[in-house]
């Protein structure tokens, strides 16, 4: 039996596994680029994956052609270029250490108050890319029976639970730089691979999207390069790559913006995305001065003008990707006298279903936000550190629909849970959240829109885990089979969020065998809980998948799905013990 329980107590039940060492395959996916040996002629691509794992240097591979094809060994960045290719094999190694039985007993004491996320603490991001489909996407929400509605509708019950009572949404991604903003006299280019356009029309869908969704926009500005970043080894400037950053097309549509009355709407601005291999920090903090300035202009109201955000850092494997870039952002920006309010990066640990239950793989996440927030605190102890696009996968770039759901399943929902108390024990203000809808690894399903089990997640996280998070013993570890956190009751839960010194646990067990959660005896009883499961049932699932590949959850008990388009009541069951069992 596998569960997920969140609240005043909650409980994550899963059962362990035993050792794995595996290739992780994507038929049918080529990835671009990134190469880090010259290709070899290999006897398949089992024997392509043995040769990446022995070469410390390959992340990643394609394995190309039939018997005796060329194997092409990959950096950590390769996901983020590939396309469907029949006669190629791309993937990953892993070797996972066996889940060791969970102990008979845990005793959890709970100290004070340590740290306060943002009041948005869980953030999600709109990916501006056309291999997460944005620009065939349509996410109008003026018909309440439209595609773009439902998302709408689902994304605001998020919202309504926040601290502040709104989401953070914020729109960025790796399509972010090549988008021209179509507006006043400025016309489309022709469009290409690394040329897009947003005109007045999908500017209008965007904002109104986000206001029904109950989400304020952190807006990732165009570089508008027209190029990839990897696709040269120069460092800017070159052409392709101007430097300092030309604010014109910008300015431009984000008079718009206010023209239109949708800077209300505006929480932040960020200028770039992962384009630290072509700027330095420096370079990086001059292009935000430029922004800077620029707010300055259009919002000269401080208590309305949006705040700063960078610089996107590329993705985060482990702790030992974590270096100076982000420390040296965040002092160029003080030496300028930029306001930074954030400093943020990208991160993806890959994990998958065969290490959903490794407490070895979901503490890398721990592991990259003590690092992360040594760093940015050894700069500033002001800088907010923000998770700007924080995923389970650097994941490429699949079809949007049910040929690849490799973390749209309920096993994903056991790295989402710790991956946010994690990032909340290690100091960070907000979590955002790659993404809420493309690809295979959204908070929805890519095709449909139907909530996955991830979602059902966000929910419950917003409802019950409050701002406030405290100090409990005993803190989880790579060893730690049962993993549980501790935050005051967040306001929004409905029968315990306005009694004053209400805690929530949050406890997830990660073997193979059950355990009894002996709560602290100083708060009282438990009062209720949250038990999110798998359904059982096949024909519940997208992929009649059950268990931990199950697409579909209960909370205790019962069916977790829409009806007549709206989001169910999240309705904890009432209890009276110290003690759970998990």
């Amino acid at each position: 039996m596998w569960s997920v329980a969140i609240c005043l107590s909650a409980i994550f039940w899963l059962a362990g596994q035993g050792a794995a060492t595996t290739c992780i395959l994507q038929e049918g996916v080529e990835m671009l680029g990134n190469d880090v040996a010259e290709a070899q002629p290999t006897h398949g691509k089992h024997a392509c994956c043995d040769s990446c794992r022995r070469n410390p240097k390959c992340k990643f591979f394609t394995y190309e052609g039939g018997n005796n094809g060329l194997c092409h060994h990959k950096s950590s960045n390769a996901p983020d270029h590939s396309r469907q290719n029949a006669s190629c094999t791309s993937g990953f190694a892993v070797s996972i250490p066996p889940s060791p039985p969970a102990p008979a007993d845990v005793r959890v004491s709970v100290g004070s108050r340590f740290h306060t996320t943002g009041p948005n603490f869980l953030c999600w991001n709109l990916d501006a890319s056309r291999n997460r489909e944005f620009f065939r996407r349509n996410i109008s929400a003026q018909d309440p029976m439209s595609f773009g509605a439902q998302l709408a509708r689902q994304a605001a019950e998020i919202g309504k639970r926040q601290t502040a009572g709104y989401s953070l949404l914020r729109f960025g991604g790796t399509g972010n730089d090549y988008i021209t903003y179509a507006i006043g006299d400025v016309r489309c280019p022709p469009h290409s691979e690394l040329r897009e356009c947003m005109n007045a029309t999908m500017l209008r869908d965007l904002f109104s999207f986000a206001e029904k969704a109950r989400s304020k926009v952190i807006f990732g500005l165009s570089l508008n390069t027209g190029h990839d970043r990897w696709s040269s080894s120069n460092p800017a400037p070159d052409p392709g790559f101007p430097f300092p950053w030309d604010p014109t097309n910008a300015k431009q549509m984000l008079k718009w913006v206010l023209d239109e009355g949708f800077g209300r709407l505006l929480a932040g601005f960020e200028v770039g995305n992962e384009q630290n291999t072509k700027y330095s920090a420096e370079m990086a903090a001059k292009n935000l001065e430029v922004l800077h300035t620029l707010t300055l202009e259009l919002f000269p109201d401080h208590a309305t003008r949006p705040r700063l955000y960078g610089p996107d850092r590329h993705s985060f494997h482990s702790a030992q990707d974590v270096d100076v870039y982000l420390a040296d952002y965040v002092n160029e920006c003080g030496k300028l006298g930029v306001p930074l309010y954030g400093a943020t990066h990208h991160e993806y640990i890959e994990v998958d279903d065969s290490s959903f239950t490794s407490a070895q793989v979901l503490d890398t996440t721990s592991r990259i936000a003590k690092a992360v927030n040594a760093s940015v605190r050894a700069k500033s102890a002001a800088v907010k550190i923000i998770g700007g696009e924080i995923g389970p996968s650097n994941a490429g770039s699949p079809v949007c629909n049910h040929s690849s759901m490799r973390w749209a399943n309920f096993g994903d929902s056991l790295w989402y849970a710790d991956a946010l108390a994690a990032k909340a024990r290690y100091g960070y203000d907000t979590f955002c959240r790659q993404d809420y809808i493309g690809a295979d690894y959204g908070l929805v399903d890519c095709s449909t829109g139907v909530p996955l089990p991830d979602y059902y997640t966000a929910l419950v996280w917003t409802q019950t885990m409050g701002a406030g998070v405290l100090h409990v013993d005993p803190p989880p570890t790579d060893k730690s089979t049962v993993r549980v956190y501790a935050h005051c009751t967040s306001i929004s839960e409905p029968s315990a969020g306005s009694k004053a010194g209400s805690v929530t646990l949050l406890a997830l067990n990660l073997g193979n065998t059950s355990t009894t959660l002996h709560a602290p005896a100083a708060l009282g009883h438990i009062t209720q809980k949250y038990v999110l499961s798998p359904n059982s049932d096949p024909s519940a699932s997208l992929l009649n998948n059950t268990g931990l590949l199950s697409t579909a959850s209960t909370l205790n008990g019962e069916v977790l799905k829409l009806e007549d388009g709206s989001v169910p009541d999240l309705k904890g069951a009432s209890v009276a013990s110290l003690a759970e069992t998990v």
